[in-house]
């Protein structure tokens, strides 16, 4: 049996999987050149770029199946006003450039060219987008074509839906971009908070020029003796971690979209403060 039927996976959960395999075969590399070295945490960095990488090309793609999907729409909708039947106006549409969704369409002439019925071509082919707007066309063209109302009508106004869905999406992320300049700032300043308590408080905490005895001493010592560097880089680590998903929710609606900001912020945040503490400390 094949190992895809085996996984039983969804594309996207292979196309994520693919890069993850690949990002963590370079960790591994990694781990064994780094090891017993101070740097060690730098071995994780292949595995979250790769995964950050498949983030941002997923919703890439994602993005330009939208995108191109009113443009799709209103050529059918401007084929079949011209006299054109469904067949030939999804044919001639194979013609014309719609980005990412080119392959979808080809597919969806070859489907229709064979007798298949366009709302069941098009359910079956685009629904292997995961996009909630793909959804809502299939569900709005396969409901509208069953009462048997007018084609050209239904591409008409899902047309002009899909394009105020986009315009929305980019008022969306301009109004929001202070919010997220707000967050990556906020998340800097945390970052220079626990270098402030590691380089400045902490040698003042563990007794450097304070004399004490009893109990207060054997405090000290105790505190001296917690590595509280390896505790506040997994503080950062997991802020990071957790932060882009909020970031991308906010932003595009989408927490998958805010794994980049995920790793944006670790990729910038570890090596700021992995360089400072070797740099201050030690």
């Amino acid at each position: 049996m094949d190992l895809d039927l085996k996984l039983n996976l969804s594309d996207k959960q292979k196309f994520f999987l693919d890069y993850a395999v690949k990002g963590l075969i370079g960790s591994i590399i990694a781990f064994v050149l780094l090891y017993n070295t101070k740097i060690l945490i730098f071995s994780f960095f292949p595995l979250l770029v790769a995964i950050g990488l498949a983030a941002k090309i997923y919703t890439a793609r994602i993005k330009s199946y939208e995108r191109n999907l009113f443009v799709f729409l209103d050529d059918l909708k401007d084929l079949l006003q011209g006299g054109m039947n469904i067949v030939t106006a999804v044919e001639i549409s194979t013609t014309h450039d719609y980005g990412a969704l080119n392959e979808k369409i080809r597919r969806l002439a070859a489907q229709v060219k064979i007798g298949v019925s366009f709302d069941k071509a098009l359910s079956d082919i685009f629904g292997e987008i995961d996009s909630p707007i793909y959804k809502q066309v299939i569900q709005i063209i396969s409901e509208t074509t069953k009462i048997g109302g007018s084609i050209i009508k239904i591409f008409s106004s899902i047309s002009s839906y899909v394009r105020t869905l986009n315009d929305m999406v980019d008022q969306r992320k301009s109004k929001t971009f202070s919010t997220v300049f707000s967050s990556y700032f906020m998340f800097f300043v945390f970052i220079a908070i626990i270098l402030i308590i590691q380089i400045i408080f902490l040698p003042m905490l563990s007794g450097e020029g304070v004399s004490m005895s009893g109990e207060g001493a054997s405090q000290v010592n105790a505190l001296a003796d917690v590595d509280f560097n390896s505790y506040f880089l997994y503080l950062i680590l997991i802020q990071g971690f957790f932060a882009g998903p909020i970031i991308g929710k906010i932003s595009e609606g989408n927490a998958i979209a805010g794994v980049k900001h995920s790793i944006i912020l670790i990729s910038v945040s570890v090596p700021i403060y992995v360089l400072v503490s070797l740099l201050f400390i030690g």
